[in-house]
């Protein structure tokens, strides 16, 4: 009895004993949870953006305003990101962002001959017109983004594209015409008129609301984008360049079309 006693004993003692070699060379430990990678990340975004708007279009409707073609600024915006990693070396790219897309457009009107006051002989005149838009959106975009190469453990570039749809939130203009040349000659004040530069500038509207302004916009956006990472990974930094194509007009009774450049950084960590 004692003796079979001593090997149950034994058998139990050898068998502790190979736990942790068999535990080991399985790979992994009962005791520690295994915490699974992450497939969720989200940050902010910083983006800065070069607008074209173009068209063929007045601002105010009288046949002597003049037709701008075209006209570019620089905006910015900022928001939110969110990256669902759906495979290896794919995933999707919700963002929220408040954004700026302002134009300048600028039209020479045809040099008249004019003769100042007190003058004997006529001088060429040179009026240019101006027309600044400022134009505000919120925009919700949904990418897809495709890892095409890698740099080491820290360094990869994507492309990515996708359609997105934004709420306008403003759209006004402020239009006024400058005297080029003769530098001594003044716009002949009005009685409503309102007038800037000593006399030589004449505005026709000031911050006034877009006529007929598109309530939302839609597009397509895509471009290259670099992946980057900081702090031993910690947090993924994600700067890029955009084209942002859009479908539709920003008022519903003129041809007028905006296009942007987009330069972007997106910064986000794992939840």
């Amino acid at each position: 009895m004692k003796k079979a006693l001593s090997l149950a004993w034994a058998a139990v003692c050898a068998a502790t004993l190979m736990l942790p070699t068999m535990a080991s060379a399985q790979g992994s430990n009962p005791i520690e949870f295994e915490q699974p990678p992450s497939k969720f990340l989200a940050g902010p975004r910083l983006l800065l953006n070069r607008n074209f708007h173009t068209g063929g279009f007045r601002t105010i409707n009288d046949v002597l305003c003049p037709v701008f073609d075209e006209g570019s600024g620089w905006g910015w915006g900022a928001g939110l990101t969110f990256e669902y990693l759906a495979g290896k070396t794919w995933s999707i790219v919700p963002a929220l962002t408040y954004e700026s897309r302002p134009g300048s457009f600028v039209q020479r009107l045809p040099d008249a001959e004019v003769l100042l006051p007190g003058a004997t002989t006529t001088v060429m005149q040179t009026v240019e017109a101006t027309s600044e838009i400022a134009y505000t959106i919120a925009s919700l975009e949904v990418l897809y983004k495709q890892e095409f190469a890698q740099f080491g453990d820290a360094v990869r570039l994507s492309v990515a594209a996708g359609p997105s749809a934004a709420v306008v939130l403003s759209g006004t203009r402020t239009q006024y015409q400058d005297l080029i040349q003769p530098e001594n000659a003044r716009f002949i004040p009005t009685e409503n008129g309102i007038y800037e530069n000593n006399g030589r500038r004449q505005v026709f509207m000031k911050d006034e609301e877009i006529t007929e302004l598109s309530g939302t916009r839609f597009s397509l956006k895509a471009g290259l984008q670099a992946e980057l990472g900081l702090f031993n990974n910690a947090i993924i930094m994600y700067p890029g360049v955009f084209f942002d194509y859009g479908l539709t007009h920003v008022t519903s009774a003129e041809d007028w079309n905006l296009n942007s450049i987009i330069f972007q950084v997106d910064f986000r960590r794992a939840f």
